[in-house]
């Protein structure tokens, strides 16, 4: 459990109400949560958050990691369409092989975390879960390669 506030008091008060309760360890503040790194900056009373070595841990699972970084996400005018689903029943198997899902997934949970500038690619994406094609598995990729080249942001 994460608890958060500004006053020490604040925070002492709701360990001690759950303390009474249910037998609880504290492990000091947070680093990770969820697969997002928690910084504290106590100098200029800021918080940060950055969801790298997610990020770092999708290009892995995904393959990409000596692949060419991409310079944006989508490609301009790129069209997602039915018509590049699978028609045949061999390519619908050729696609089932293929973690599209986990892809989009992935995808999505870095989107809505700490990465909007993928959310438009991601949104596109997650129309074709059922049916996904190549071209979908292709642009998934491409988002990945995108990720590559900006690991660093937050």
């Amino acid at each position: 459990m994460l608890i958060a506030s500004r006053q020490k008091a604040v925070i002492a008060s709701v360990k001690a109400g759950i303390a009474e309760k249910f037998r609880i360890k504290d492990l000091g503040r947070a680093r990770f949560i969820l697969g997002i790194e928690i910084d504290y900056d106590m100098e200029r009373r800021t918080l940060g958050i950055s969801q790298k070595a997610y990020t770092e841990s999708i290009i892995k699972k995904f393959g990409q990691e000596n692949a060419k970084p991409c310079l944006t996400p989508l490609e301009p005018g790129v069209q997602l369409t039915k018509a590049d689903e699978p028609q045949t029943e061999e390519d619908k198997a050729k696609m089932k092989s293929k973690p599209y899902r986990s892809l989009v997934g992935s995808l999505m949970y870095l989107a809505c975390g700490t990465r909007p500038d993928i959310s438009v690619a991601v949104a596109k994406l997650s129309r074709f879960l059922e049916n996904p094609g190549e071209k979908h598995w292709d642009a998934g990729i491409k988002v990945v390669r995108y990720l590559l080249k900006t690991k660093d942001r937050t």
